[in-house]
């Protein structure tokens, strides 16, 4: 069964008109594309206006957890405090819990 060459150009033309229909229908729901660069730059303007918010939340946590200074302490007293807390320095309480979480 032969196609003659008026048909061809017929259903060319009306696929053509629909495609145009088609991308009329989509340009005007296009939404600007935002590069990795803009996104960049919009998270760190961000970041900086929310930063003494973040400042003065951290300062009230850290309040309301009793620590008040923020210098670092030796493995010794960490060790002591935990001890004090009840933690069994011989357990592998914290080994296990990693290690289910792996076989996950």
């Amino acid at each position: 069964m032969a196609i003659a060459l008026d048909d061809v150009e017929k259903r060319l033309e009306k696929l053509e008109a629909a495609i145009g229909n088609l991308q009329q229908q989509l340009n005007f729901a296009q939404v600007p594309v935002e590069t990795q660069a803009e996104r960049g730059d919009e998270l760190i303007r961000v970041a900086r206006a929310s930063q003494k918010q973040l400042e003065i939340a951290w300062a009230k946590v850290m309040r309301e957890l009793g620590i008040e200074k923020l210098q670092p302490i030796g493995a010794e007293q960490l060790q002591e405090m935990m001890a004090a807390g009840g933690i069994d320095p011989s357990d592998n309480e914290f080994s296990r819990g990693i290690i289910e979480m792996r076989e996950e």
